[in-house]
């Protein structure tokens, strides 16, 4: 494959997992983690949201961890592809 579309490929892996890291970031900031709770209806929205909420940060976080993963290999492979190029055209 050419090396400009492998490099392009993971420049866009690359904002994709900018992306979803900034995601999880708002999705932090919008997480309340001091709750006071009392005995009275409106708590259970609030704690069936912030339970929504928490189990939406846990699977990008994952995506996210995931997403740095295949970015940092598909980077290496492409540094591995590109050695192996300059190896064997040094000898031509």
């Amino acid at each position: 494959m050419n090396m400009t579309l492998n490099l392009s490929l993971c420049g866009v892996l690359v904002v994709a997992a900018i992306a979803v890291w900034l995601y999880r970031r708002w999705l932090e900031n919008h997480c309340d983690n001091y709750l006071h709770l009392h005995s009275d209806s409106h708590d259970a929205t609030v704690v069936s949201t912030q339970a929504a909420m928490c189990k939406r940060l846990e699977t990008v976080s994952k995506l996210t961890k995931a997403l740095v993963a295949v970015v940092i290999l598909y980077a290496l492979a492409i540094g591995a592809m590109a050695i192996y190029t300059a190896w064997n055209s040094q000898g031509a």
